[in-house]
């Protein structure tokens, strides 16, 4: 009985172990096509490309989760089931608004924005439980700065579809959606840069263009949050460190740094994109500027579509008649096309979502690991709530949870789960306890 239980231990470890490598690559071209959803259209369809990738990456990881749900804290294995769970209740209601929706097809838009999260939780809790798995998620980490960076370039020279008047799109549809993205992964770029032991100047230079891409953009709400949200990073960062004890200097070098980034930023604004800056300024001042009415009014419009159907809505993925594609705001969308049902289930997911990254930033910032290896995670851990945080405060007001953008919430929160993970792997470790993660077969053997 012992050894058929060996056998299936060792297929097992060996059919996961295959998978990874493929697993992998799918990942990093999902992450290198989510950035031209404009440029990788199937039927004139925006995405396309990404989605069928994700449905691979979805297929491929959904063989080997079963073994490494069982590797996971049980944290991470419950908020991965909890969130999946409800994503797959949107895609059914969002399946059934077909049969009354106006435009039947237009019901995918939600499907397809759910399925990112079935593509890319089990795919990178699979790839970060295998032997090496912090330098494979580091790879995916790294694939996302890359890309950011060739966004950026590309809409600051004006290459391609990327060209620049006052609001650029790059390979997006809109210039809100380029903002998002851009947003994500200032966070992501920021860790990696404390953390460096080399290249710092290369990564503050990927920093600046990032920032500079979102100039570019004209995307005034994302510019605001990708820039707090920097100052969000720094400031659990330096909070991080004066727990430890570590590093005062940079404490207080950050403290002073801080509000002439912030000049800095508005500074580059007002000289590369004063449109942007003057309407930025008017709402800033309590003025009434004319995209904040216009969302006013799709707001209210919105609502009043959702009372009118309050429990099934008009139909997911429905424009605001002929004015918008969607509410530019995530719960008032859900209510407005899935109904009461719709905006809960979104709700539970955003709850979900913001107590993990709670409890995951306290956790970081009162832990009491001091080894190096638990630095660049805890890092991480930090940088990519950040992430996470950045498109949740974005999609109140740029956009609805599009399958554009969508990918920039699945992917952070994934890295997240698995930045976690791996900081709770070696506290285990550091406290003589068992590992969580499974490292090879033959350790797997002996015990």
């Amino acid at each position: 009985m012992d050894r058929q239980k060996t056998q299936e231990v060792a297929l097992s470890v060996r059919h996961s172990t295959d998978q990874h490598p493929m697993l992998q690559a799918s990942v990093l071209l999902l992450i290198v096509s989510i950035w031209f959803p404009g440029a990788t259209r199937i039927a004139g369809t925006d995405g396309s490309l990404s989605f069928l990738l994700a449905l691979f990456c979805a297929l491929v990881s959904v063989v080997c989760y079963g073994e490494t749900a069982r590797r996971l804290h049980q944290t991470e294995a419950a908020l991965a089931a909890a969130v999946l769970t409800t994503s797959a209740f949107i895609i059914v209601l969002s399946l059934l608004s077909m049969l009354y929706a106006d435009s039947p097809l237009r019901t995918m838009r939600a499907v397809f924005a759910q399925i990112f999260g079935f593509a890319t939780i089990p795919a990178v809790a699979a790839i970060s439980t295998r032997p090496k798995g912090f330098e494979a998620v580091d790879r995916l980490v790294m694939a996302m700065i890359i890309m950011s960076v060739a966004t950026s370039c590309l809409v600051t020279i004006g290459l391609g579809d990327a060209k620049f008047a006052d609001r650029a799109e790059g390979y997006f549809k809109h210039s809100n959606q380029l903002g998002i993205a851009l947003s994500a992964g200032l966070p992501l770029i920021a860790a990696q840069l404390v953390t460096a032991r080399r290249h710092r100047i290369l990564l503050l230079g990927c920093l600046a263009a990032v920032l500079l891409g979102l100039v570019k953009s004209g995307s005034k709400t994302n510019f605001v949050v990708g820039v707090v949200g920097l100052g969000i990073f720094f400031g659990l960062y330096s909070i991080y460190l004066v727990m430890r004890k570590q590093r005062p200097l940079s404490v207080i070098l950050g403290v002073v740094a801080a509000p002439v980034l912030i000049q800095v930023c508005l500074v580059t604004l007002q000289s590369l994109n004063p449109r942007a800056y003057k309407l930025l300024s008017v709402q800033l001042s309590g003025g009434e500027a004319h995209s904040i009415v216009s969302r006013q009014r799709l707001w209210s419009m919105s609502i009043d579509l959702g009372l009118t159907h309050p429990f099934i809505g008009v139909g997911a993925g429905q424009p605001v008649g002929d004015i918008a594609p969607h509410s530019h705001n995530l719960f008032i969308d859900y209510f407005r096309t899935l109904g009461v049902p719709g905006v809960a289930l979104v709700a539970v997911i955003v709850l979900l979502v913001a107590g993990y990254l709670v409890t995951a930033v306290l956790s970081t910032l009162f832990g009491n690991d001091r080894s190096e290896d638990a630095t660049e995670a805890n890092v991480m851990v930090l940088g990519s709530s950040v992430s996470v945080w950045n498109y949740l405060a974005a999609n109140q007001m740029s956009d609805s949870f599009g399958p554009s953008t969508a990918p920039f919430f699945w992917l952070p929160l994934a890295l997240l789960m698995a930045y976690r993970g791996m900081q709770r792997s070696l506290q285990a470790g550091s406290d003589g306890h068992a590992k969580l993660y499974a490292t090879t077969a033959p350790q797997l053997f002996e015990r």
